[in-house]
C-alpha cells in the first residue's frame, strides 16, 4: 500500500473523532452525517490530485462502475439504500477499499 493511500486513510480516519465532537455537541445527525460525507469528497478531491493518473484512472473508473459517479456515493444514494443517519457518518469516516490490483 503506498504513502499516500497510508495518509489518505488517516485523513479519512480523522473524520470520526470530528462527528463525534459534532454529535457530542448537539449537532443534528442528519447535519452530520452531510457534513461528514463532504467532507470525504474534499479529502478524496484532495488526494486525487495528488495521485498518478494511471492509479486515479483505476481509481474513478472502479468508483463510477460501483456508484455511479466518480466520487463515490451521495447522501441521497445512502438513504435510499436504506442506510440511517449513524450509519451514514460511520461510512464516511471509515475509508472504502482499494480497487484490486492497486
Amino acid at each position: 500500500m503506498s504513502d499516500l493511500r497510508l495518509q489518505y486513510e488517516a485523513a479519512v480516519s480523522e473524520l470520526e473523532e470530528k462527528t463525534s465532537s459534532m454529535l457530542v455537541a448537539g449537532v443534528d445527525e442528519e447535519q452530520v452525517a452531510c457534513w461528514a460525507v463532504t467532507q470525504r469528497g474534499l479529502l478524496k478531491l484532495q488526494y486525487r490530485e495528488l495521485t498518478p493518473p494511471d492509479t486515479l484512472a483505476v481509481i474513478e473508473a472502479w468508483t463510477l462502475k460501483r456508484y455511479g459517479n466518480s466520487l463515490g456515493p451521495t447522501v441521497d444514494q445512502l438513504r435510499a439504500r436504506g442506510k440511517s443517519w449513524a450509519d451514514i457518518i460511520h461510512c464516511a469516516a471509515r475509508p472504502g477499499r482499494q480497487p484490486e490490483g492497486l
